[in-house]
C-alpha cells in the first residue's frame, strides 16, 4: 500500500503530483495511516516533519528553502528548514526533484533523484498562436512575454517589472498562482488562479517565457513551459541547473520530466524496496 501524505493535496483544484500518483497507482490512499505493514510505504512530503510510526517512510524533498537560505542569508525559514531535515534524517529513503539539491541530503543517506513529473499532454506546443490571441484579447502585432509566479521575492518579480519598463514595446500576459501572494503588473493581460489548460494555452500564446527567479533549480511552471516548446528569455542573471535548448520539450522528455517516465521510476523505486501498490 503506498499512502500519499501531501502538505496540501491540490490547493487550486489543479491536478497535482499527489492526485495523479493517486490516479496512476489506485490502491494508493491519500489519508495518513496509523501504523505501515511491511509492504507499506508512505510518500511524506518533506515539510510535514518525519511521521513517529514504524515501517517505509520516503521522504519528498521538493521544496527549495536551503536554496533560499543561501541566496538571501536570512534566518526567516530556520523552522521550515527543522522539518525538511528533521523528515530527511528519520526517513528509511529520500528523494529530490533534481541533482541539483541532492547534495543538502546526503549527510542523511543515500538520495534517489526522482522529477516531479509534467503534465505532457496538457502541456504541449500548440500552432495556433493568432487563434489563441484572438480568444484572449492578446495583441495579434507585438511580441508578448509570458511571466507565472507570486511576488514572493525568489520569483523575481521586481526584475519583471524593471524589465518590462525598461522594453515599453512587449506586451505581458502575467499569471499569479495565489490570492495572497498575488500583484498586477501594469500593462499586462494578469490573471489569477486559472486553470492549468488556460496556461498552456495562454503560454502558447505569447513569444516567450521570462525567467527570472533568483534560485538556478527550476520551478514546475518553468518544467511546464518548456513542455510548451516555448523560447526562454533569462531577464537575471542567475545560474541555472541547466540551459534549455532550442527545443525545451525534447529537454523535458530527455531528462525524464514527463509523467510517463515518472511513474516508470517510481515502480522501479518502490518494487526495489519490496512495496505492494
Amino acid at each position: 500500500m503506498i499512502y500519499l501524505n501531501a502538505e496540501v493535496a491540490s490547493g487550486l483544484g489543479e491536478d497535482t503530483f499527489w492526485t495523479w500518483m493517486h490516479r496512476e497507482f489506485p490502491s494508493s490512499s491519500l489519508s495518513v495511516p496509523k501504523k505501515l505493514n511491511d509492504e507499506d510505504a508512505i510518500l511524506r512530503y518533506s515539510t510535514l516533519g518525519f511521521l513517529p510510526i514504524k515501517g517505509k517512510q520516503i521522504a519528498l524533498c521538493w521544496e527549495l528553502y536551503p536554496e533560499m537560505q543561501r541566496v538571501f542569508k536570512t534566518t526567516q525559514w530556520d523552522n521550515k528548514i527543522a522539518l525538511v531535515e528533521n523528515t530527511a534524517r528519520y526517513s528509511t529513503y529520500r528523494t529530490v526533484a533534481t541533482a541539483f539539491t541532492q547534495s543538502y541530503y546526503e549527510k542523511y543517506g543515500s538520495v534517489e533523484i526522482i522529477p516531479i513529473g509534467v503534465d505532457i499532454e496538457v502541456f504541449k506546443p500548440s500552432s495556433n498562436k493568432e487563434e489563441l490571441r484572438k480568444k484572449y484579447g492578446l495583441p495579434l502585432n507585438k511580441e508578448i512575454g509570458f511571466w507565472i509566479g507570486t511576488t514572493h521575492p525568489m520569483k523575481g518579480y521586481d526584475v519583471l517589472v524593471q524589465y518590462a519598463r525598461e522594453n515599453p514595446d512587449i506586451h505581458w500576459v502575467a499569471v499569479w498562482k495565489w490570492e495572497m501572494e498575488s500583484g498586477h503588473l501594469p500593462g499586462a493581460n494578469n490573471y489569477v488562479k486559472i486553470p492549468q489548460t488556460m496556461i498552456a494555452e495562454l503560454m502558447n500564446a505569447a513569444d516567450f517565457f521570462a525567467s527570472c527567479s533568483r534560485l538556478p533549480t527550476y520551478y514546475m511552471s518553468e518544467w511546464e513551459a518548456m513542455a510548451c516548446n516555448i523560447p526562454f528569455r533569462f531577464l537575471i542573471d542567475t545560474r541555472k541547473e541547466f540551459v534549455p535548448s532550442s527545443t525545451p520539450r525534447d529537454d523535458v522528455m530527455k531528462m525524464g520530466w514527463d509523467r510517463p517516465a515518472v511513474k516508470r521510476k517510481w515502480q522501479g523505486f518502490l518494487a526495489r524496496r519490496g512495496v505492494k501498490w
